[in-house]
């Protein structure tokens, strides 16, 4: 699963073009000579673009209860959440089922706390990853929703 994963993610990345090689020296290091860059040269990778579309649709710092859910199948949907990430996504199932009527759920927040207490609590180490991956994520879509909101204004 891991080899078909990293498969697909270099078959999405740019070649390396001419221009690149001839502004480096024989050392890869570069002789001082900069050209600026092409308009288009960048182009944001499929999983930037993916992050984009589920934080245009969820906010990560104000889940209702049955946003979880939903954010959970559109993760997996889109391939951001799977495997072990999942076993990760259950802290924020928990969070949902101890949340009061009405009351939303800040899971960037929820996360940042739960690493702040990794050794009070002895988190294991696989776990901690789990944490650490779905953190991750989630401040992504924060942040890119925090981008589209800056775009819109």
């Amino acid at each position: 699963m891991q080899l078909n994963a990293l498969s697909n993610y270099l078959q999405n990345q740019p070649l390396g073009t001419k221009s690149t090689a001839d502004t480096q020296g024989v050392d890869g290091v570069n002789t001082g000579e900069e050209k600026p860059l092409e308009i288009g040269a960048y182009s944001p990778s499929q999983r930037a673009i993916l992050i984009s579309a589920v934080a245009a649709e969820f906010d990560v710092q104000q889940l209702d209860q049955e946003q979880v859910d939903q954010l959970q199948l559109k993760l997996q949907q889109f391939g951001l959440l799977q495997g072990n990430d999942i076993s990760g996504f259950a802290l924020l199932h928990n969070a949902r089922g101890q949340l009061p009527e009405g009351e939303t759920l800040d899971a960037l927040q929820l996360l940042d706390v739960s690493r702040q207490r990794f050794d009070v609590d002895q988190v294991g180490y696989s776990q901690r990853q789990q944490i650490n991956q779905m953190h991750t994520l989630v401040e992504n879509l924060a942040s890119a929703r925090s981008l589209s909101q800056r775009q819109i204004a």
